[in-house]
């Protein structure tokens, strides 16, 4: 069982904002600082698990999990985001969450289950129960994102949200208007028929391209994945190089830029101006 090093990464990212030291927690936690390095690493999963203990002892808030949404969006799923916004329609959108989500953490399952008029997205912890923190994350991120592709807001597109006792993501989705209930497991239910509906940012050559990539790569990625990621970004968006090279975990956009040209020949910037 493991989480991607980015994922660990975006954990201590929040915990220095909230005024907690991330070198203590890595220690606590029996993660080794190089681990978080260049390319996306597997963390073992029970690690990551006492990762968020450690937060909770040393004093983060209730909701810290609630707060981690903006850097779960981008850092965590990298790519992955690219492929579900670019889908066609949502159907299309979970389908491929559901089957590439094991390359960011595959201690937590989900499924996407269908029953008469609605649809459950289900996320099950895979060996006893995740810690409350990175199961609100996960939520609030899907139901983010979710609406944003749909370009509704989340109370137009759930029926509820149904949460383990333990979290604190209840305050954000009742004030979004989203019914709350309570389960074994967190699970997300819409109206089936939004399976169909198509989404706001879909581009059928970029989701073909991107889904390729993840088809054909392996499930541990490697730094080439990552650079192969990078010239998807550098085409499909016009985010800073800089930012580009953070996203991927290199600490100095030089080390990014060298990597990316030894690999490819060319600069970022060049390929950004000239990508055939």
């Amino acid at each position: 069982m493991f989480a991607s090093s980015a994922f660990t990464r975006t954990i201590l990212g929040h915990a220095e904002q909230s005024g907690l030291c991330p070198q203590t927690l890595l220690a606590r936690a029996g993660i080794c600082a190089s681990a978080l390095d260049g390319h996306d690493q597997q963390i073992p999963a029970h690690a990551v698990e006492k990762l968020w203990l450690e937060c909770e002892q040393a004093g983060a808030a209730p909701t810290f999990g609630c707060e981690l949404v903006n850097g779960l969006a981008t850092t965590c799923l990298q790519g992955l985001n690219i492929l579900l916004d670019s889908a066609p329609t949502l159907r299309a959108s979970l389908d491929c969450f559901v089957a590439f989500a094991p390359r960011v953490t595959n201690y937590v399952a989900v499924e996407l289950q269908e029953s008469g008029d609605d649809a459950h997205l289900h996320l099950r912890p895979v060996q006893g129960q995740a810690h409350h923190f990175g199961l609100d994350a996960a939520t609030i991120t899907l139901v983010r994102n979710i609406a944003r592709r749909l370009g509704k807001t989340p109370d137009a597109v759930f029926v509820s949200v149904t949460l383990c006792p333990a979290q604190a993501a209840g305050i954000w989705l009742r004030n979004n208007g989203i019914r709350v209930e309570q389960g074994a497991h967190p699970r997300l239910t819409l109206k089936r028929s939004t399976l169909e509906e198509p989404l706001l940012g879909a581009n059928p050559f970029l989701h073909q391209s991107m889904l390729r990539h993840w088809q054909t790569e392996s499930s541990a990625p490697s730094r080439n994945d990552s650079l192969e990621l990078a010239r998807h970004w550098l085409t499909a968006g016009d985010q800073p190089i800089e930012r580009i090279a953070e996203r991927l975990g290199y600490r100095q956009p030089s080390n990014f830029i060298r990597a990316f040209r030894k690999q490819f020949g060319i600069t970022p910037k060049q390929f950004r101006l000239n990508p055939l």
